[in-house]
């Protein structure tokens, strides 16, 4: 997989890409905009972690962040996704992206 980008910056894009086969044939790549630091309310307690919004949801709805009460309450299910520092790794920015869909081009 890919290496992850050391830093994130809010506002910018970046990429999950995941895998819906074991033998990483089938590549599903999800684009996000990074919201900033987060807690990961875990099973051991708090967890550092960062947020994602979908970028869909970010062009159409706004940005989560800026949202009131009332706004993230229409959503059945809330348009972000929170990765644990330590577990972000499905994440990447565009040369990321570029990196992993190469090595899945050469791996079929």
């Amino acid at each position: 997989m890919a290496s992850l980008p050391t830093t994130l910056e809010i506002g910018k894009t970046y990429f999950s890409v995941f895998y819906s086969d074991e033998r990483l044939r089938f590549p599903v790549v999800e684009t996000l905009v990074y919201l900033g630091s987060d807690v990961v309310e875990g099973e051991s307690g708090s967890v550092p972690g960062h947020l994602f919004q979908y970028a869909r949801s970010f062009h159409s709805d706004g940005n989560w962040n800026r949202m009131t009460d009332e706004e993230r309450a229409e959503f059945v299910e809330p348009p972000v996704i929170l990765y644990e520092e330590a577990h972000r790794d499905p994440v990447v920015d565009v040369e990321g992206l570029i990196r992993e869909l190469r090595e899945w081009q050469e791996r079929k």
